[in-house]
C-alpha cells in the first residue's frame, strides 16, 4: 500500500477516474449548468447577441463575467454536441493541470507527488463543477514554468490569454519584474493584449463587438454580493468591518503589499522569493475576493503547497496549518468524505478554513520578507508562538463576536394598539418586470440592488394605530383595522416624526427596491407575480376580485413568503423614493413612487412589479403606506 501511494500514475489515474466519473454522471444528470452556462454565452455572442444583459441574468440566475475574447479561444470546446463538450473542457482541464504540476521547476524535484495528492481533492471539486478557476490555476503555474525556463514570450501570451477571458488573471504580470528585460516583457504584454481585443473581431454578426467591452466591465463593477463567501471579508467577527469598506480593504492591502515586495527587491533573483511572492498574490486574490468559493483556492493552494515543500524547516506550527488546510478544505467539503451539514456546521460556525489559510497567507508573507531563513531552524518558534497566539485570538473573536440572530418578528405596543414588523433578510436581486410578465410596463425596468437587512410592516399602517399616534383619523372609509387612506406624503412623514419621538427609533418608509424585495418574499422568494400567490384571490383585495368595493380590513388574505400582509391590493403604499420612469430620466420633482395597486384598480395593477407616482402634495382614498425600520 506504501508503495502504490507513493506511485505518481496511482494519483493520476485515481483522479482521472473520479473526473471522469463526475462528468457523466452530472451530464446524465443533466447538472452540468456551468458549462450550459458557457455554452449558451457563447453561442449568443456568435449568433450576435450579447450575453451582458439584466434579462440574461435574469432568466439564469447569474452573470456573465468573461470578457469577449473567451467566447472567442474557447468556441471549438463549447460548440462540440451537448454531450462531448463537457468532457473534453473536464477531462481537457484536468490532464493540463496535471502536466502543469509534472512539469514544476527542478527545485521541487520530489515534492510534485505530494503536491499534486495535496491538490487532488480540491481539483476534483473544481472538476465536478465545471469550474473556469482551474484554467486560470494551470495557466499561473504554466507562465510560471516558462518563465523560469526563460522563455517570455509565450509565459507573457498565456498571462494575457487569462486576463483578456477573466480579468484578475492580469495580477501575474507583477512577477515580472523579477525576471530580466521587464520593459520588454511589458511589451509583450500589450502587443498580446492588443491582438486579443481584436480578436472578437471576427465575429461578423455585430455592429459593433467592441461594445461588448463596456457592457461586461458595467457588469463586472456592478457584480458584488453580501451574501457569506469563504473569504477573510466575511468572516465571522470580520465582516462588520471589513465588508462594508470592502474596496479600501482590498486597495491597501494591495499597496501594503506592493511597499514589502518592492522592499525586498534584491530577493528578486531567488527562486523561493519569487514563488512565495505568487503565493501572496494569488492567496490575496481568493482571501480579499468579493465572492470567493472554495474550489476558487485552486488558483493559491499550488503555490502555497510549493512554499510549503520549499521551507528550509517545517516547524509543528506550519504542519498544524498544512493538516488544518487539508481537513477544512479537502475532506470536509467533499460530499463523500463528509456530511454537507457537517461541514455548514464547522465553517459557518467557526470559519476555521478562512482563518487557516489566511494565517498560511500570513505565514508565506513573512518568509518573503523576513529575515533569512535559518537552516537549522532556530528563531522559527517564537514567530510560530506569535502567530499561534494570532490563531487563538481570532478563532475566539470568530466564536463570541457572532451577531445575534435577529428576531424575525418585532412586536411594538403603544396604547393598547400592537403592530408588528418583519424581518426581510438582505440580498440582491434583479429588480422590475418578472421573467415571462406579459402585463409589464415600460418603467418596470431591471436594475441590479443589494439591500442589507431592515424590517418592514406586517400590514399597512392601521386607522387604530394612526389615531393613536396623531389623535384624529381623517380617512374617507373607516375601521379600526383597515388601513389608513387619504393621505399625503407628507402627512406620512409627520407620523413616521411622531412615532420616532414616541418610541426613540428610527421608523421610516421603506424605499422602492426595499418594498419591491419584502414583496417578492426576499430570499425565500419563489417568483410569484403577487406578494404571496400566482393567483390575485389569494392575496390581493382589488376591483376585479372583490366586488363590493373599497378596502377591506388588513390580514384577511393569505400573506407572502415572509409573512407580510395585502402587498398586493387593498390601499396604494407610498415609498420615500420620487418616480423615475426610466435610468436615462432625472426623477420626478412632485411625484413620489407608489407601489401595490388599490381596491379600485384591476389587479393587474397588484403585481409586484408595478409602479406608478402620486403627487407628494395630494391625498386619495385608495393611497396609504407601511413602515420600515
Amino acid at each position: 500500500m506504501k508503495k502504490l501511494l507513493h506511485d505518481k500514475y496511482f494519483w493520476f489515474y485515481l483522479g482521472l477516474f473520479v473526473a471522469i466519473a463526475a462528468t457523466t454522471i452530472e451530464v446524465v444528470r443533466g447538472r452540468n449548468t456551468n458549462y450550459f452556462d458557457y455554452q449558451d454565452s457563447t453561442r449568443m455572442f456568435w449568433e450576435g447577441l450579447s450575453p451582458y444583459t439584466l434579462e440574461y441574468g435574469q432568466m439564469h440566475g447569474l452573470y456573465i463575467l468573461y470578457i469577449p475574447v473567451f467566447f472567442v479561444l474557447f468556441a471549438p470546446v463549447f460548440m462540440l454536441p451537448w454531450w462531448l463538450g463537457p468532457f473534453v473542457w473536464n477531462i481537457g482541464n484536468y490532464c493540463l493541470f496535471t502536466l502543469a504540476i509534472k512539469s514544476l521547476p527542478k527545485p521541487l524535484d520530489g515534492r510534485r507527488l505530494w503536491i499534486f495528492a495535496f491538490l487532488l481533492s480540491v481539483l476534483l471539486q473544481t472538476i465536478f463543477c465545471y469550474q473556469y478557476n482551474i484554467v486560470v490555476a494551470y495557466i499561473y503555474l504554466f507562465a510560471f514554468i516558462l518563465l523560469e525556463r526563460n522563455k517570455p514570450f509565450w509565459a507573457v501570451l498565456l498571462i494575457m490569454i487569462s486576463a483578456m477571458t477573466k480579468v484578475y488573471g492580469v495580477a501575474e504580470l507583477a512577477i515580472l519584474l523579477c525576471y530580466p528585460k521587464f520593459w520588454r516583457n511589458m511589451g509583450y504584454a500589450v502587443l498580446c493584449g492588443v491582438v486579443l481585443f481584436l480578436l472578437p473581431a471576427l465575429n461578423t454578426s455585430f455592429d459593433n463587438v467592441f461594445a461588448l467591452y463596456g457592457q461586461v466591465f458595467d457588469m463586472i463593477s456592478a457584480h458584488h454580493n453580501h451574501a457569506d463567501f469563504p473569504g477573510i471579508l466575511f468572516a465571522r467577527g470580520l465582516k462588520p468591518f471589513l465588508l462594508p469598506n470592502y474596496r479600501l480593504v482590498q486597495i491597501t492591502v494591495m499597496c501594503l503589499m506592493a511597499i514589502a515586495f518592492f522592499w525586498r527587491h534584491k530577493r528578486w533573483g531567488d527562486f523561493k522569493f519569487r514563488v512565495r511572492a505568487l503565493a501572496a498574490l494569488t492567496g490575496f486574490m481568493i482571501l480579499f475576493s468579493d465572492c470567493p468559493e472554495t474550489h476558487t483556492y485552486i488558483i493559491a493552494f499550488p503555490f502555497y503547497a510549493m512554499s510549503f515543500w520549499l521551507q528550509n524547516k517545517r516547524t509543528w506550527y506550519d504542519w498544524t496549518l498544512f493538516w488544518l488546510l487539508v481537513v477544512n478544505f479537502c475532506i470536509l467539503p467533499t460530499d463523500v468524505l463528509c456530511p454537507a451539514w457537517l461541514h455548514n456546521y464547522i465553517h459557518e460556525t467557526f470559519w476555521l478554513d478562512v482563518y487557516t489559510f489566511f494565517l498560511c497567507w500570513l505565514r508565506i508573507i513573512w518568509f518573503a520578507i523576513g529575515p533569512e531563513e535559518d537552516t537549522k531552524g532556530s528563531g522559527t518558534f517564537v514567530t510560530s508562538r506569535a502567530t499561534a497566539t494570532v490563531l487563538l485570538l481570532m478563532l475566539t473573536l470568530g466564536i463570541q463576536a457572532q451577531p445575534k440572530a435577529k428576531p424575525a418578528t418585532r412586536t411594538f405596543i403603544y396604547k393598547g394598539i400592537t403592530f408588528r414588523m418583519k424581518l426581510v433578510q438582505g440580498g440582491t436581486f434583479q429588480m422590475g418586470a418578472l421573467s415571462g410578465d406579459t402585463l409589464a410596463d415600460e418603467d418596470e425596468f431591471h436594475r441590479q440592488v443589494t439591500l442589507p437587512d431592515y424590517y418592514i410592516g406586517e400590514t399597512e399602517v392601521t386607522q387604530e394605530l394612526w389615531e393613536a399616534v396623531m389623535g384624529k383619523n381623517r380617512s374617507k372609509q373607516k375601521g379600526p383595522k383597515m388601513p389608513v387612506d387619504f393621505v399625503t406624503y407628507d402627512m406620512c412623514l409627520e407620523f413616521i416624526a411622531e412615532v420616532n419621538r414616541l418610541s426613540g427609533l428610527q421608523f421610516r418608509l421603506p424605499t422602492e427596491a426595499e418594498w419591491e424585495y419584502a414583496a417578492r418574499g426576499g430570499r425565500a422568494s419563489k417568483g410569484y407575480l403577487y406578494a404571496g400567490s400566482n393567483d390575485p384571490d389569494k392575496v390581493a383585495h382589488a376591483n376585479d376580485k372583490t366586488p363590493e368595493g373599497g378596502h377591506q380590513s388588513v390580514g384577511l388574505l393569505a400573506p407572502n413568503e415572509l409573512g407580510i400582509y395585502d402587498m398586493s391590493g387593498n390601499v396604494w403604499e407610498f415609498c420615500s423614493d420620487r418616480y423615475q420612469r426610466a435610468p436615462s430620466v432625472s426623477p420626478s420633482s412632485n411625484f413620489h413612487v407608489i407601489r401595490g395597486g388599490g381596491y379600485e384598480n384591476d389587479s393587474r395593477y397588484c403585481r409586484v412589479t408595478n409602479r406608478y407616482m402620486y403627487d407628494q402634495r395630494r391625498r386619495f382614498k385608495y393611497v396609504g403606506f407601511r413602515l420600515a425600520l
